[in-house]
Parts: C-alpha cells; sequence; structure tokens
C-alpha cells in the first residue's frame, strides 16, 4: 500500500552535521549523502514491494572487473575496471546480468546494497512504462493530442502534440535544458518542481510552471529530438487521468510488484503532489534492475511472467519513419550518431539492439537485448554530466561487452 510523506516547509535537512540539505544536495561533495536521501527533503509516496521478492540468480564465476584494462579518457593509459568506475565515473553501485544471471554486483562510495538511490532521468524510461499499459488498455491513443488527457493544456500549443511525440522527446515546445548555462529556464523549473528552495517568482508546482514557460511551440511537433524532462511529467499525468489513480499506486499496482522487489521504492512530489516521473524515483540497485528487465525481456520479469505488455517494448526497437531524422536534428544526436529515441529510451544503434536509460550524475541502464546483458550504475559523479564521464561509460560498455560475450 503507497503511503505519502509529507515534507514541512524549511531548510529540508540531510545532514545537520555536514550541512547537507534541500540548497546544498547537489554540491559534489554532498552528492554520495544527498543522492540516497531524497525522502529526507521531498514529499514522497512510498510504493511497497510485494511480500516475496523474485531472487536474482547468481553465476557460479563473477567477472573481477580488476582483471580488465580499459583506456583512460582523454589518453592512451590503460587503467583496470574498478580505477575506471572510482575514478572517471565516480561510481556508487554496479550490478551486471547475463543471460539471467548476475556476474557481478559492487559498492562503493558508502552505498549499501539496501539503500534506494535516485535514479534522476533513469526514471523517465522506468516510470513511462505506465503508458505502455494505458495504450494496450485502449485508454490513450498515442496519435492523440495530449490534451485530449490533459484537457487544462487545451488553450496552449500542447493541443498540437501527440502523445507519442511527447513519448519520443519531440513536442516541438520551447524549451532548453542546459545544466551549464546559469540562467537556463529549465533551473527556474527545477526550482519549482522542488529540486532547490523557491525564490520569491518560484511557481508553485509543475503545472503552473509548465502553464507560463513551456506552452508555445519553438519547431514543428515530430520534427526535431529536444531533451525537455518537464514532458516526461506530463506523461505521468495522462497515466493518472485515465487510470484516476496516483503515479504511485500505478507503479506500485502494475509493475512494482510483479517485478519481484525487494525494497520499497520512492516516488517524489512537487509542492502541488504531481509526481516527479522524470527524475525522482529511488530504488535499491537490485530492485534498478529488475525493473530495467523489463527492457531486455520485452515485458517479462526475471521469473518470465508477463508483466508489462510487450508491444510498447517491441516498439522501442521497431524503426519508425522520422525518428532517425528528428534525432539528428537534435543536440544528442554526437552521443549516439546511428541512434534514435523512442518510448523515453535511447537506442543506441541502427540494428535496434542495444538500448539505454541515462540520468544525471552517473545513473545509466545499458542493454544488449541480442546477448541479454544488463548493466545498471548508480554514481555520485560531480558534474551532472560533461565529455569524461559520457566517454568513460561508453568505454566501459564497450569492454564489458566484449568481457562479457565475445571472450577470447
Amino acid at each position: 500500500m503507497v503511503k505519502r510523506v509529507k515534507q514541512a516547509p524549511g531548510p529540508r535537512v540531510i545532514n545537520a552535521e555536514l550541512g547537507i540539505d534541500w540548497a546544498s544536495w547537489d554540491a559534489p561533495t554532498h552528492l554520495a549523502y544527498s543522492q540516497r536521501a531524497m525522502l529526507d527533503f521531498w514529499p514522497t509516496d512510498i510504493i511497497s514491494p510485494p511480500d516475496q521478492p523474485i531472487p536474482l540468480p547468481y553465476a557460479e564465476t563473477m567477472l573481477e572487473l580488476e582483471a580488465l584494462e580499459f583506456v583512460e579518457p582523454g589518453s592512451d593509459r590503460l587503467m583496470n575496471g574498478e580505477q575506471l568506475l572510482q575514478r572517471r565515473l565516480f561510481n556508487d553501485g554496479l550490478l551486471i546480468m547475463h543471460r539471467g544471471e548476475v556476474i557481478h554486483e559492487s559498492y562503493r562510495n558508502g552505498l549499501q546494497p539496501t539503500d534506494r538511490h535516485v535514479n534522476h532521468s533513469t526514471t523517465k524510461s522506468l516510470t513511462s512504462v505506465l503508458l505502455g499499459f494505458a495504450i494496450s488498455d485502449g485508454l490513450v491513443d498515442p496519435g492523440a493530442a495530449i490534451t485530449e488527457y490533459l484537457p487544462q493544456l487545451a488553450n496552449t500549443d500542447w493541443h498540437r502534440v501527440a502523445v507519442q511525440q511527447a513519448l519520443d522527446m519531440r513536442t516541438g515546445l520551447d524549451y532548453v535544458e542546459h545544466y551549464d548555462d546559469p540562467d537556463c529556464v529549465c533551473w527556474s523549473y527545477f526550482r519549482a518542481t522542488g529540486y532547490y528552495p523557491p525564490q520569491s517568482d518560484t511557481e508553485p508546482g509543475y503545472f503552473a510552471w509548465l502553464q507560463k514557460h513551456m506552452a508555445q511551440l519553438a519547431t514543428e511537433p515530430g520534427s526535431t529530438f529536444n531533451y525537455a524532462s518537464p514532458v516526461t511529467n506530463a506523461i505521468g499525468l495522462v497515466a493518472e487521468s485515465v487510470y484516476g489513480r496516483s503515479v504511485a499506486e500505478l507503479l506500485e499496482e502494475k509493475i512494482f510488484r510483479h517485478i519481484g522487489a525487494e525494497s520499497s521504492a520512492w516516488m517524489n512530489l512537487d509542492p502541488s503532489g504531481v509526481a516527479v516521473t522524470e527524475g525522482q524515483l529511488s530504488l535499491c540497485l537490485r530492485d534498478f534492475a529488475r525493473w530495467a528487465s523489463l527492457f531486455l525481456y520485452a515485458g517479462k520479469n526475471l521469473a518470465g511472467e508477463q508483466v508489462a505488455p510487450a508491444a510498447y517494448f517491441e516498439d522501442i526497437t521497431t524503426p519508425h519513419e522520422g525518428l532517425r531524422s528528428a534525432w539528428q536534428q537534435g543536440e544528442y544526436a554526437v552521443l549516439f550518431p546511428e541512434g534514435y529515441y523512442r518510448n523515453q529510451t535511447y537506442v543506441l544503434n541502427a540494428g535496434s539492439s542495444q538500448l539505454a536509460m541515462l540520468g544525471i550524475h552517473g545513473q545509466f541502464a545499458l542493454l544488449d537485448l541480442d546477448e541479454e546483458l544488463l548493466l545498471v550504475a548508480y554514481g555520485s559523479y560531480p558534474n551532472q554530466v560533461d565529455g569524461i564521464f559520457v566517454e568513460a561509460m561508453q568505454r566501459l560498455w564497450a569492454g564489458l561487452s566484449y568481457a562479457v560475450c565475445k571472450p577470447r
């Protein structure tokens, strides 16, 4: 049963002795503490696990990262896997599954197996599976305007945006998300949503912010990929609208209790009670792996039971007209030149066999569908993201894929 925890106004202290609070949680030296303490400074819905978890099967022989060599980002020097994780990715935890078995699990930087760690934007992929249910149940038409389900936005340009275009980050709405620009509009969104204490002109929650700052088109819907975190909250609101239940209740009923989770999950809420489905889900690492495995097995859990509609996941890897061209016109094309974005999930290669979920500060899931390889990671990288991190993550993925799937 979902339990709601409300936070009182004030500093929302995470660690008084260390001076970590609502205003300073994402200082680089604080991340290792604060990212496992989202419950302490957000209003939160606590999602309950089932009575009995589905055990993770462990391989007899585990992968030793110290035995693997990687080229250091930005140089031709070699470092082992543990060094790459510690000093280039600032990793907190890593779990690797291959063909249904855990072949590596390790924790760093104070993280313990029972800790919940915020997923940041890997939350987008995980929570948006609710739209797969709504489409399968005939409650949502992906080609319909999103205002069919959110009529409060009917007097804005959202009426020209289809649900599928929102799922694919191709809304055309005027918005920029540049973390390195302190004047970027995204920072006013983050304050309104509750990431930081409000200022005098801060809107009281996500929806009020949206109607003021993200109501007009900048490009034709469907034409260009534009990463926009606020869009994912709208997707969560669509699910709430058609089912008449909160996001947390839906996640618990339709997903969490069926993946065999072992620990409760936290779904943070904005000041108005909107679930922050774009970034504020916290899970233990093993439950991250359980949830992400739905993408590996077309909606089946690790016991082989169909949890979510297979069609939603198959749609991610099915070529669709306009996806590649929209991706190529967006700012992220340089990361994955052969990729695209579908259903809040990155497709990394032209063969549509490798997927990714990505979040700031080092959260990611990487999947190879052909090889049944899944890697989930939590981290406390000092910046939201930068070139060193991206290159290190890509080298980790390539090296682990070769070591696991193509042994010498």
